[in-house]
């Protein structure tokens, strides 16, 4: 009975001891299948990111791990090719803790040396569960740096994120305490969290916020103050999952500059029925065509003076080749909405607010007979308008409230006491501003 129970006892004992070296084994699946999945999405880019295992040296309680990311096109612009890394992890019975260091990128070690007396103050660690959960924290600690002559005072701040094994599901939230240098500027502190999960490469759903307390710029005779702002996204697929929404609300508490005052403003901005796949494919486009320009411009001789007309030409190129993406996104449906804008001055207030709707696919090719029967403008699109300003905004500008166009029999706007007004929709096929309708072809009027 002895011998079983002692049999026993180290059959336990060996599976508990196991632990650690089975944490570190789960730990390097982990990650080598993470870089596999990242460089797939970098891939999907064009942009030439991508990740790279340089030495891995795992052991009983620990491992070592040394990898990099390199810059892909961002290195054209920027003098650092590559970020390396550090890790040091231990393994543990619950997960493996890894600590990261940045020090053995020469750049990032002068910086620590020279400008922070050797004191480094990013601290990165990251815990790898038994699952494969994984959970990164980046914490900040305050320091100071002298540049040009002004002593800069960063605060503390920290940002965790969690994703799971297959790296589709993200939760990020962060806090940052701000900096101030002097006089010249000062940023309040910063907070953030998103819940995201995602769908493809370049298509997200979910949700992102953000807050950003006082800002305060000062130059010579120029300022620039602007009161807590706030910002959040809603990202979204329909139930087919063939078109995507978003929406975006923004607002400020007062914003001052040397020539206009703001006391508070708010809109929410909606983009929805965007096509799925028209989108992915333009994003593609985009993103291999604007890594081949960065390309270019690390080529260039920025010295010379050919260099401004030599991107005028290849951005003139890159649209050209763009066509065929913007009209994958041309479809029925499309839709762009600004409501809610409250802007409040000290001349009054300006609200307002604009649907503009896509009724049918489109070409660029289809939207030609427009410029001899502009009225089929009305065919194509759906739109609807409303605003009031305060007049005394404006001064006595005649332009405003009268007509443009020979078809018009109103202004764009039209005075109601104190305010500017404005009202405008498509209804049957037909302009109708400030409740009067806009004749454009010439053999209507």
């Amino acid at each position: 009975m002895k011998k079983a129970v002692v049999a026993m006892l180290a059959v336990v004992l060996a599976g508990v001891l196991c632990i650690p070296f089975a944490s570190g084994l789960i730990m390097e699946k982990t990650i080598r299948q993470a870089f596999t999945d990242v460089n797939a999405l970098y891939a999907d880019t064009g942009a030439g990111y991508s990740l790279e295992i340089v030495d891995y040296q795992r052991g009983y309680l620990a491992s070592d791990i040394e990898w990099k990311i390199d810059l892909g096109a961002l290195k054209n612009i920027y003098p650092i090719d590559e970020v390396i890394f550090k890790d040091t992890a231990k393994h543990g019975f619950a997960g493996v803790v890894s600590t990261t260091s940045l020090r053995e990128n020469p750049w990032y070690e002068a910086f620590v040396a020279e400008k922070l007396g050797g004191r480094d103050p990013f601290h990165i660690t990251t815990r790898y569960g038994l699952t494969g959960g994984i959970e990164s924290t980046v914490a900040l600690d305050p320091f100071s740096v002298v540049v040009d002559n002004e002593t800069i005072d960063v605060q503390a701040g920290s940002m965790v994120t969690k994703t799971d094994r297959e790296l589709k599901h993200f939760t990020s939230k962060g806090n940052w305490g701000g900096l101030s240098a002097g006089e010249a500027a000062s940023i309040g502190k910063i907070s953030l969290a998103s819940a995201l999960t995602r769908f493809t490469t370049f298509i997200w759903n979910g949700d992102f916020s953000f807050a950003m307390r006082d800002v305060n710029l000062r130059k010579k005779d120029n300022s620039f103050e602007m009161k807590e702002m706030k910002g959040s996204y809603l990202l979204g697929l329909n139930e087919d999952q063939s078109k995507m929404n978003g929406e975006a609300l923004f607002s400020i508490d007062g914003m001052r500059t040397d020539g206009q005052t703001i006391n508070s403003a708010s809109v929410h901005l909606a983009t929805n029925g965007l096509d799925v796949e028209g989108y992915e494919t333009f994003m593609q486009m985009y993103t291999r065509n604007m890594s081949q320009v960065l390309g270019s411009m690390a080529a260039m001789d920025e010295n010379t003076e050919e260099v401004g007309e030599a991107m005028k030409k290849q951005m003139a190129a890159v649209g050209l080749q763009m066509i065929a993406a913007y009209e994958k996104l041309l479809k029925e449906g499309l839709e762009f909405k600004v409501s809610d804008l409250d802007v409040q001055l000290d001349d009054g207030q300006i609200k307002g607010d604009m649907t503009l709707r896509l009724l049918k696919d489109m070409t660029f090719m289809q939207f030609a007979p427009v410029v001899s029967q502009p009225e089929l403008l009305f065919d194509i699109f759906y739109l609807k308008s409303n605003l009031s300003l305060p007049a005394r905004l404006v001064g006595e500008n005649p332009k405003m409230v009268t007509p443009l166009y020979p078809g018009m029999q109103t202004g764009l706007f039209v005075k109601d006491g104190g305010n500017l007004v404005h009202a405008a929709e498509t209804i049957d096929g037909k302009l109708i501003v400030n409740d009067q309708e806009v004749i454009l072809s010439p053999q209507n009027l």
